[in-house]
């Protein structure tokens, strides 16, 4: 299928990950007994690989090797080296546009369209729409006709981390195919598989316990990440370093990643004040001590940060913002919350926080 508005060719290769058999082996015996639904609603946790897996159907769907009753990806065949190569006519990714939040009622009509014609290989054609939570609610509306009315020979696969926000009839029209995270331990294992080093648990609570995001943290450095953020922000929180110098070195491509360790940093600090040990932190590994402090932590101070921190990682996302200036007034209000004031006597030394 050639490229049309709104369709992106995927990087994304077929892939079958140690978690995946279950769903896998659904798909082959409802293949075999000749079952295999038009429409699949592949749901579960971020990070977990469902567009790896989406792909992996695709190809077998496509396969010129799957007849009968084997589903198989060859990698062999013409079918299987076009998608290998990003570049088959029959395959088509709806995504959202460039610079857009939603798929529109444009993308999926286009869709449509295209799925009612004549495969160009004489066989299957396959749409993977994800997002699908994300479609405006006309272009659910536009994605429910095809549902109901499928074009022949027609697989339409729909990824979604939030199916619940999905149209009850169109989740009512799709073979549901549940993905399943591995265990951390499964993780960790498969994490240094992919990478040939040790790795901790840090990684993995970091990626919200999603193996392929605590892969990416892995491959970009997390190990250099984490002690830099342990290390400025324990010198912040002592009195050794100046607010608007750490919000220069925090406001950087990886500020995203900084604000993440922040909030589950700061979720610690709230369990750690309820538990009554708030003067060390459980996340990360080596603690950031705080400065011990005779008044009782604020927990919907702390929870008021975590809604900040969030609200600016949101706004990195959809709008262009000064970043520094963003980072310094999070920290001064950070440190209101878990400095405590000077004692008397050091009222007039200058400190680093002024503002």
């Amino acid at each position: 299928m050639a490229e049309s508005k709104g369709e992106q060719p995927t990087a994304i290769k077929p892939r079958v990950l140690p978690w995946h058999t279950q769903p896998i082996e659904q798909l082959k015996q409802a293949w075999a007994t000749q079952r295999l639904s038009h429409a699949l609603l592949l749901q579960g946790a971020e990070g977990i690989g469902k567009r790896e897996l989406a792909a992996w159907i695709a190809a077998a769907v496509l396969c010129d090797r799957s007849s009968g009753a084997e589903l198989r990806h060859c990698r062999e065949c013409t079918s299987c080296k076009l998608i290998e190569a990003g570049s088959h006519p029959d395959l088509l990714w709806v995504r959202p546009e460039e610079d857009k939040q939603q798929i529109s009622i444009d993308q999926l009509r286009a869709a449509a369209e295209r799925l009612s014609k004549t495969s160009y290989r004489q066989g299957y054609k396959v749409a993977i729409v994800e997002p699908a939570h994300q479609m405006t609610p006309g272009a659910a509306n536009s994605l429910l006709k095809t549902l109901e009315e499928p074009s022949k020979a027609t697989v339409i696969i729909l990824i979604s981390s939030r199916p619940s926000s999905l149209l009850p009839t169109v989740r009512s029209r799709c073979q549901k195919l549940t993905i399943a995270g591995p265990s951390p331990a499964q993780a960790l294992e498969w994490i240094q598989q992919q990478t040939g080093r040790e790795v901790t648990s840090d990684v993995l609570e970091f990626a919200g316990h999603a193996p392929l995001k605590a892969l990416e943290q892995v491959e970009s450095g997390f190990d250099a990440l984490n002690e830099q953020m342990q290390k400025s922000l324990g010198a912040l929180l002592q009195n050794r370093a100046d607010v608007t110098q750490v919000a220069a070195e925090w406001a950087d491509d990886r500020l995203n990643d900084r604000l993440n360790w922040l909030d589950l940093w700061l979720q610690s600090l709230a369990r750690a004040a309820l538990a009554g040990t708030a003067e060390f932190i459980t996340f990360p590994t080596r603690p950031v001590p705080l400065p011990s402090s005779s008044r009782t932590l604020n927990i919907s101070g702390v929870y008021s940060l975590v809604d900040r921190a969030r609200a600016l990682k949101a706004q990195l996302v959809r709008t262009a913002l000064q970043r520094e200036l963003a980072v310094a007034s999070w920290l001064f209000a950070l440190l209101d919350l878990v400095v405590p004031p000077p004692a008397p006597n050091q009222r007039d030394t200058p400190v680093t926080r002024s503002r």
